[in-house]
């Protein structure tokens, strides 16, 4: 069972692959206790518990470390949550950077690492929280849309380019070549669609915030799927800032001393993809959303230039959507502040 108390006494590191996976074992000394790899399947996660209450004389002060390698840390994620361990799964991105200085890398250093971080972050846990196969599966869904709807138009750009520009010949070859591949990842997208439907369907508060969240003029439906993605469904501990910084909209000082002073930019660091789609809600707002269009004119009128302004909106939108979801009310374009009316 997981203890909260965070006075753990062991550290698992477990180092994801895709047929494997490799766990090494500290105590909160760092001295390593143990090694070995097993296979990533249902079949063998019963076999390594059991190593690792050997280990570990079968304390329940143990915390499981593992480095976030999409499907492949999927099972065994599930897994350990099941028999109620206490796992923090982290970004592998993150293990790195704060690991320091290494000349030598093999999947045992690796998971001896990843152990080694959870020790010295011990007073800093994060515990990964229960996972949610409805939000999975969403998650999942939304993936298949995004790559079904790229090979489409993979497909179909160079096709309209050939019947511009292109000879007569070609373009009908091609064009009836194309035709039932076309189809058929049009119909695939909408069973994709109609899959997502249903299932915001089945869950009653999802129904709730996704009218919420779309109320906002310039936030769609897809967008706010993604973010009940992100935010796993607008939890409690999720806040606007915390998914700014997610998406790569929130602003950071960089100044150190009297030399250094490079202003306040975002970071790098983020999800690139959910950023993407922002942009995309921020454009058709400014059109159809007449507070944020005046909110725009007046920070471009501040001089801030035109990525600057429209990452002000993009803030703007998420914090509007937030405020939505938590106060239950739907968007109201005409609303005033008491304070201010």
């Amino acid at each position: 069972m997981c203890n909260l108390s965070k006075n753990y006494l062991f550290f698992v590191g477990i180092d994801n692959s895709k047929k494997k996976f490799d766990a090494g074992v500290l105590d909160d000394n760092g001295k390593k206790l143990g090694h070995k790899k097993f296979i990533n399947g249902n079949d063998s996660f019963l076999d390594f518990l059991e190593w690792v209450c050997e280990l570990t004389s079968g304390s329940s002060e143990v915390l499981f470390i593992m480095e976030h390698t999409g499907i492949y840390s999927r099972l065994l994620w599930f897994f350990l949550q099941d028999q109620d361990c206490c796992l923090w799964v982290e970004s592998g991105f993150v293990i790195n950077r704060a690991s320091g200085i290494k000349k030598t890398k093999n999947d045992k250093v690796d998971s001896f690492s990843i152990a080694e971080y959870g020790l010295s972050k011990r007073y800093k846990v994060k515990l990964t929280p229960k996972y949610d196969e409805n939000l999975t599966l969403l998650h999942d869904l939304l993936s298949n849309r995004k790559r079904v709807s790229d090979q489409l138009k993979a497909i179909e750009t160079p096709l309209k380019e050939i019947k511009m520009y292109g000879n007569a010949k070609s373009n009908k070859i091609l064009h009836d070549l194309n035709k039932l591949a076309i189809t058929g990842l049009k119909a695939t997208l909408k069973e994709i669609e109609n899959a997502i439907d249903n299932l915001i369907k089945e869950n009653e508060t999802w129904v709730e915030n996704v009218n919420l969240a779309t109320s906002v003029k310039g936030i769609g439906k897809l967008v706010v799927c993604w973010m009940l993605v992100y935010t796993r469904n607008f939890s409690e501990d999720m806040t606007a800032r915390k998914f700014a910084v997610l998406a790569g909209i929130a602003p950071f000082e960089h100044t150190s001393g009297t030399s250094i002073n490079k202003g306040t930019h975002n970071s790098h660091f983020s999800h690139k993809f959910l950023k993407g789609l922002l942009h995309l809600s921020v454009m058709s707002a400014i059109q159809h959303n007449p507070n944020i269009k005046i909110y725009y004119k007046r920070k471009k009128e501040e001089g801030k230039k035109g990525f600057v302004a429209m990452n002000n909106v993009k803030n703007k939108l998420v914090q509007l959507v937030f405020a939505v979801v938590r106060s239950k009310q739907k968007y109201d374009v005409n609303f005033k502040h008491k304070l201010v009316a």
